[in-house]
This record gives C-alpha cells, sequence and structure tokens, in this order.
C-alpha cells in the first residue's frame, strides 16, 4: 500500500501535495487545478477546485496499481466531505479512530471529522474508481449563506454550522439517479473554459443540494420516501418487463406498487426517468405494440385482441389505436387479410 500525507484544503494544495507524492507536475487552469496519475502508480486523474461560496470539488477518475491511503492533514477544522462513489468501492476513517467505513459503488457519504482530526481514504488497486468529494469550508459556507441557514431545519444544519468542528459525525445511504450520469455531465465543454468552470460549479451546487435532500429522505419510511435510487431502477425494469408479460392481469399502480416495493411516487419517478412516460402510458403503448402483432394474426379478430391486451371495450381501443396510428384497428387488420 502507497500512503500519501495530504493537506486538506485549499483543494489547490490537496492536488499540489499529491503531485509532489507521485512525483509529477500539476496544471491551474483558471483556478482548476489538476494531475494526471504517473504510469508506475496507475492511470487517470485527479481534479480540484474551490468556488468562493465555500464549496468545492474533488474528482478522482483513476485506476492505482497499487492500493492508496490518503491522509488528509490540515492544522484547523477539516471541511466536510459529501463524497459519491459513482463507480468502484473505497473506504473512510477518522484519523482518531481504527474504523473503516465501506462506501461501495452508487453510495453517497457524509462525513464531518471533530476539530482537527482528519480523514483517511483507501483506494482499492487494479479498479477504476470514479468518486466525487464535494467539500464543504464551514467558516465561509456560515458566513455566505447565513440567512438561509437560519431559516433551514435540516439535522445536517448542525454539522455544516459546527465551524469548531465540535462533533464527528458519519452517514452513508444509497445515492438517487441523479449521480448516475453524473461523471458525464463534469466531463462537459472541456474545450470551453468559461462554461466548464460555471459547469463544475453548477454541478458541485446540485450535487450538493441532492446529498442535503437524501439525507432527509433516508430519514423518511418506504412509504414517503420520495429520492429514487441508482440501486431501485433495476426494480422499475423488472416492472416494465412484467408489464409486457401480463396484460391481461392486474396492472393497477397499486398492484404494481406491491410488486416492487417501491412506493407509487417513487415508481412513476422511475418510469419518467428509465421511459419518459407514465405508467399508465407505458401501460397504453405496449397494449398497442402488441395489438399489431395480433392483429397481423389471422387467428384474432379484433375483439379477440381487445381482449388479449387486458382490455374490455372495443369502442375504447379503437379510439386509442387510432389516435395512435392514424387508422382503425378494423382497417390495419384488412391491410393482412
Amino acid at each position: 500500500m502507497i500512503t500519501l500525507q495530504v493537506n486538506s484544503t485549499p483543494l489547490k494544495d490537496v492536488i499540489i501535495s499529491l503531485s509532489k507524492s507521485f512525483e509529477v507536475s500539476y496544471s491551474n487552469n483558471c483556478g482548476e487545478y489538476s494531475l494526471k496519475i504517473p504510469e508506475h502508480i496507475g492511470k487517470g486523474s485527479i481534479r480540484g477546485i474551490n468556488f468562493e461560496n465555500g464549496l468545492g470539488l474533488i474528482i478522482y477518475n483513476a485506476i492505482f496499481k497499487e492500493d492508496i491511503r490518503l491522509e488528509f492533514t490540515l492544522n484547523e477544522v477539516h471541511p466536510v466531505k459529501f463524497i459519491n462513489s459513482i463507480h468502484g468501492p473505497l473506504t473512510h476513517e477518522f484519523a482518531n479512530e481504527n474504523i473503516k467505513h465501506s462506501i461501495e459503488e452508487f453510495r453517497c457519504a457524509i462525513v464531518a471529522s471533530e476539530q482537527k482530526n482528519g480523514h483517511i481514504i483507501e483506494f482499492e488497486k487494479d479498479i477504476l474508481h470514479e468518486v466525487t468529494s464535494v467539500e464543504i469550508d464551514r467558516i465561509k459556507f456560515s458566513k455566505k449563506e447565513n440567512c438561509e441557514l437560519k431559516q433551514w431545519n435540516s439535522k445536517l444544519k448542525k454539522v455544516l454550522t459546527d465551524v469548531e468542528g465540535i462533533k464527528q459525525f458519519y452517514h452513508v445511504g444509497n445515492c438517487g439517479v441523479f449521480f448516475k450520469d453524473v461523471v458525464k455531465e463534469i466531463s462537459k465543454y472541456k474545450t470551453f473554459i468559461l462554461a466548464q468552470k460555471l459547469n463544475l460549479q453548477s454541478i458541485t451546487i446540485e450535487m450538493f443540494i441532492h446529498q442535503l435532500v437524501q439525507y432527509d429522505d433516508d430519514s423518511l419510511n418506504s412509504e414517503k420516501s420520495s429520492v429514487l435510487r441508482i440501486q431501485e431502477l433495476k426494480r422499475v425494469e423488472e416492472v416494465g418487463v412484467f408489464i409486457k408479460d401480463n396484460l391481461s392481469g392486474d396492472l393497477s399502480i397499486k398492484n404494481l406498487s406491491r410488486q416492487t416495493g417501491l412506493n407509487p411516487n417513487k415508481l412513476q419517478i422511475g418510469f419518467k426517468y428509465m421511459f419518459s412516460t407514465t405508467i399508465n402510458e407505458f401501460i397504453t403503448n405496449v397494449r398497442l405494440e402488441q395489438s399489431n402483432v395480433l392483429l397481423r394474426n389471422k387467428e384474432y379478430n379484433v375483439r379477440d385482441v381487445v381482449t388479449s391486451i387486458g382490455l374490455e371495450s372495443s369502442s375504447y381501443f379503437s379510439k386509442i389505436y387510432k389516435n395512435k396510428y392514424g387508422i382503425t384497428p378494423k382497417n390495419y387488420k384488412k391491410m393482412f387479410s
């Protein structure tokens, strides 16, 4: 394992410290500091940038040939870290403890150390790590957002306004679907520096907001939870398959919700995300697609088709069919007689 001591803030010092340890140069592109991982250690890059509102962003996109241990040190209160593991697991521990917290793929953690106690992050070798960490300078952030913080009721308020680092804090939960494509979004506008910097600032704020919302959502029971998590997309996909295989069955949202364990609100959000449509629109589209297959079969008349796709009214079927295809089912069938 390679162990590296890293200055914790500002993020330019993180990159400069790492560049010295890796014995490589770093670049400064209008306040965004970055380095390339040397070949004898691995491949990829590490980037960091701070913004005036007390927020900063560090992006790890690398594969290491040896396990890497980063020991973040600072002679003052450390920033709060909002760590998001998009690809590949990592571990976090507080320097004054010997307890490793695993942050698996598609998991989001919020960590705050007490006083000058540091953070230790470890990356496993031979695995692609795509990890972002939104860093919150508590003093700067509290001053900049003082009015808004006074009106905020979340439990995280105490963490972000703990400018003296009195209390340690750790929380991990499943990432919402926003984080699924965040690495791709971060990489936009590579050739347009102004747009790239504004994009990074915008995404940093969005990631911060999404984790604040996720944290509050984690405290709700499954019926009230509204943040769709990346791991739950598989269940949404399975519902789509279930609908296609059970057109004549009970396709009420209540039953589909029971099948997946996702509440109706989350299920609707999932269908919008995955299929760009509502559940009822998805069911209707699948029924109409299947009806075309059956209408081309000489053994089925229109009434048989209606029953087979789970509808009761032939007139309703004719109406929605014509609305979609501009022709009646009867006339479509005649084309194959």
